[in-house]
């Protein structure tokens, strides 16, 4: 295949917005300096920001890379913006770090407010642009979806709104010579994970031969098998599945890591502590703290710590039920803190007590767990790590995930695991905490009518 055939990933345009956005950063540094004092700045001033510079330009890149800064064309304005007030508020910080550190006293305060606003304008604009071009050069993708006749994971609402701009051409309930007919004239193939284990890999192998892009929901042999090593004795090839947990070193490096951040977590909120108990107080004079048992790694039980937002003993009626939109249950402090996600802040004591870690699955109510393990077969490997705050199915999926998928995203994070992977999830949860709602997506009628209409077209009920 010539260069000129072959297909592009977009992995130049990534590396040039990511230069370009590190080089704004030093930028917006170095014209906040010259606002500062007046366009010269003194060398006991500039000396310690141009030895520093390495310093940043690493920073910069760690963060921007873990935050996916490049990687936002499918996110709205506003995620964007986020994106890019959070990546550049954590590069500062570590900037001050690194200052203190250096003994870099001669770089005032208000060099960091006034290049934080540069930086912003700079590379919010910059990413307009990137966006406004992507936009002027995409050609929509035809799409042929493959279900089973029993269901699909592909017909719902979350899916067809996410493929929005691209055209379904065809969906295929069986795999035949005509299946093949219409992968010759799409652009993308996407198979469901409740199509057999036969006609799924003949599928892969043609669409591998005819150059056609491919993409398979995932079931659980196939998750075990991500990031298997290839292995060979002689000459036979194999490829080394590794258990689906994390080894002893990990398990060590995920403590340690734990330890520092619920340790730091808790002195930086302890004010927070202070206000949101008065807050709750103050409206129902009913305790401060809410304590709920919950399954963690191995399938142990205990006791999760939040700051209480429904009214007290508001499952004395219903029994255990999860938790509905405008629920009535919750007090007006209650909304405000769920909105915030200010009441998972106890869970750091949670942590630090080694019940639970920052990331990992979210842990279950045991009435739940046993009905979901019943019911769903990989429900039950999600304990196979420790419970965590937040996790990979809080920051890809919405509230409203079925269990299944989020239990496919916990078993992904588990045997994708790494600490780099675990600050990745960190710095987007902060995202995900200022927006709205997770994920929210198109309105639920709007999708439901995409859904209908496509159901429709190509008759087929489910």
């Amino acid at each position: 295949m010539h260069f000129s055939e072959a297909k592009r990933d977009g992995t130049f345009l990534k590396f040039f917005e990511l230069v370009l956005y590190v080089m704004f950063v030093i930028l917006g540094f170095y014209i906040s300096f010259l606002i500062r004092f007046r366009g010269d700045p003194s060398p006991i001033n500039i000396d310690p920001f141009y030895n520093n510079i390495p310093y940043i330009v690493i920073a910069s890149v760690f963060i921007f890379y873990i935050a996916g800064i490049t990687s936002t064309y499918k996110e709205s304005l506003f995620e964007n913006m986020l994106i890019i007030a959070v990546s550049l508020f954590l590069i500062n910080v570590i900037t001050i770090a690194v200052m203190f550190f250096n003994r870099g006293f001669a770089f005032p305060r208000s060099i960091f407010i006034i290049g934080f606003i540069i930086q912003y304008v700079l590379i919010l604009f910059s990413k307009i642009m990137i966006l406004q071009y992507i936009k002027r050069n995409y050609q929509p993708q035809s799409i042929l979806i493959i279900v089973s006749k029993e269901g699909s994971n592909l017909i719902t609402e979350d899916f067809l709104s996410g493929i929005k701009g691209n055209k379904v051409e065809s969906i295929c309930k069986t795999v035949d010579q005509n299946t093949y007919r219409l992968i010759d004239k799409v652009d993308q193939v996407y198979i469901d994970s409740n199509v057999s284990n036969e006609d799924k890999m003949d599928v892969i192998q043609y669409c591998s031969i005819h150059n056609k892009t491919l993409y398979v929901v995932p079931n659980l042999p196939e998750i075990v098998l991500m990031s298997s090593k290839v292995k060979n004795y002689g000459d036979i090839i194999l490829l080394k599945v590794e258990p689906l947990s994390l080894s002893f070193e990990q398990k060590v490096m995920k403590r340690v890591m734990d330890l520092v951040l619920s340790v730091i977590g808790l002195i930086l909120t302890s004010p927070l502590f202070l206000v949101i108990a008065l807050m709750i107080k103050l409206e129902d004079k009913g305790p401060v703290f809410y304590k709920q048992e919950r399954v963690t790694e191995n399938n142990k039980i205990f006791e999760l710590y939040k700051f209480r937002t429904m009214k007290v003993d508001a499952e004395q009626y219903t029994g255990p039920i999860l938790a509905l939109k405008d629920d009535p249950r919750v007090t007006r402090v209650g909304r405000f803190l769920r909105t915030t996600r200010l009441d998972e802040l106890p869970q750091l004591i949670n942590v630090l007590k080694g019940e639970m870690s920052i990331v990992g699955p979210r842990p279950e109510r045991p009435h739940f767990a046993e009905k979901f393990n019943k019911e769903i077969e990989m429900f039950k490997y999600r304990v196979f790590v420790k419970a965590g705050i937040t996790g990979l199915a809080q920051i890809l999926g919405k509230y409203t995930t079925s269990p299944e998928n989020k239990a496919k995203l916990d078993l992904l994070y588990i045997k994708n695991y790494s600490l780099l992977l675990d600050m990745r999830i960190i710095i987007n949860t902060l995202k995900v905490i200022l927006k709205k709602e997770s994920s929210m997506g198109v309105q639920e009628d709007d999708a439901q009518d995409i859904k209908t209409r496509l159901l429709e077209q190509f008759n087929i009920k489910y």
